[in-house]
């Protein structure tokens, strides 16, 4: 055995040691936002000051999306979390998880959040075109979609 091979499995096992150890360190990490605001950017949402957004009802958002579209905006809901779902609902109470009467939601990891409970969240809308087949998120049928900068949990 050379001393290339033999440098090569060190460097082999030392990376697998620091993906061991990284692995570890997330699943050990404190995933709750009761209480204190949380930010979520692992999947290429802009981070902005919540104090700079525009609040919007987010009946208002649904009903005039194009309106709003880039904007950095507040709003505030019931999100809900599950399979092939992640959309903020008018709640709470969610009357129907599966029911588009919310907005898509973009930038929050699965099971980061409880579900079905209220939630300030900002970010950046991207609107549905009105002369399109289908909208936003999950099998199109969302008519906006958030890219989350940030959360805040809500009193109920």
């Amino acid at each position: 055995m050379d001393w290339q091979s033999a440098g090569g499995v060190a460097v082999r096992v030392m990376t697998l040691g620091v993906v061991v150890a990284m692995s570890i360190l997330l699943a050990r990490m404190d995933a709750s936002v009761a209480g204190r605001d949380a930010s979520f950017n692992s999947f290429a949402c802009p981070r902005f000051n919540p104090a700079r957004a525009l609040p919007v009802a987010l009946e208002e958002l649904r009903a005039h999306p194009l309106r709003y579209q880039g904007r950095l905006v507040k709003v505030r809901g019931a999100y809900v979390d599950g399979w092939e779902m992640s959309a903020l609902h008018p709640g709470p109470p969610v009357r129907d998880p599966w029911a588009a009467d919310g907005i898509w939601v973009q930038g929050i990891a699965p099971v980061t959040l409880p579900t079905a409970k209220a939630f300030e969240m900002t970010g950046i809308v991207a609107a549905a075109r009105p002369d399109a087949v289908s909208g936003k998120g999950h099998l199109g049928q969302w008519p906006a979609e958030l890219c989350v900068s940030s959360v805040r949990r809500l009193q109920e």
